[in-house]
């Protein structure tokens, strides 16, 4: 063995072996795979849509449903497809649509309705089998029928029955069984070709208060309902019982405005000497 091929390198070339070491080290670090860093994007959306949901509950100041537009606006500029914006915008497009009707401007709401129907589209292609979307679809679509008038409306009281039978099936509770609830309306107002039954509608308002006894749409709703097949004394006595009714921090523009329908049914139809 020549021993000669063991010497102990100089200082000089220890130096230069350690470096050459440190070098090695740093390649094989480099050369790792990066580890995949979280992106901020899907927490700062969900800041967002938290954003618009609290000035969704404050949707009784317009501006603040206005804002909420604009921050849904923004998701969906970076993020097309979060089927959570799109819901949530057709919601906020139904409010904002039914204020203007308030004020009598039509074209605004129907514009209102038709931007909240493409948002409510875009919601059920991207995830069909969750309930918010196909809600916020039919009852958009239920607005601007009566919005566009009988005619235009019997067109679209199938669609509207659709999205709702979808509702019932996928979440029968969904916001105190709306989609129960607006299949009733549906029968209530509908022509007999076209499939009304105020019968059947008040059999499926009924099962609605059952299962949630102070909602003030079935309570109108039921009230019409007999009003319209002769039980009197029935609808009067849900028209006193929506005035009745203790805040309701979840539906407080609805709440209010259902009780200002009660006190207009209250007036006319039980007036004095009717």
């Amino acid at each position: 063995m020549n021993l000669e091929s063991f010497r102990v390198p100089s200082p000089i070339n220890l130096r230069a072996f350690a470096k050459s070491l440190i070098l090695l080290a740093l390649a094989a670090v480099c050369a790792r795979p990066a580890r995949a860093v979280a992106s901020p994007v899907p927490n700062l959306n969900q800041r967002k849509l938290a954003t618009a949901d609290a000035l969704y509950q404050q949707r009784g100041d317009l501006a603040k449903a206005e804002q909420g537009t604009q921050v849904l606006g923004d998701v969906l500029a970076g993020d097309p497809n979060n089927y959570d914006a799109w819901w949530r915008l057709a919601r906020l497009q139904n409010f904002i649509g039914r204020e203007h009707e308030k004020t009598d401007d039509d074209k605004g709401a129907i514009r209102r309705f038709q931007e909240g129907i493409d948002a409510g589209r875009r919601a059920v292609r991207l995830q069909p089998n969750r309930v918010e979307g196909h809600f916020w679809l039919g009852a958009t679509y239920g607005l601007l029928a009566e919005e566009q008038g009988w005619i235009k409306g019997l067109r679209l009281i199938d669609t509207v029955r659709g999205e709702m039978e979808a509702v019932v099936r996928l979440d029968p509770n969904y916001e105190q069984a709306a989609g129960q609830r607006t299949l009733a309306r549906l029968y209530y107002r509908a022509p007999f070709f076209k499939g009304g039954d105020k019968q059947r509608s008040i059999q499926l308002l009924e099962d609605c208060l059952r299962r949630f006894p102070t909602d003030s749409f079935s309570l109108l709703y039921l009230g019409d309902d007999y009003l319209a097949v002769g039980r009197r004394d029935e609808a009067k006595h849900l028209y006193e019982g929506i005035l009745g009714l203790a805040p309701d921090p979840e539906h407080g523009p609805e709440l209010a405005e259902n009780q200002s329908e009660a006190r207009d049914r209250l007036r006319h139809e039980f007036r004095p000497g009717k």
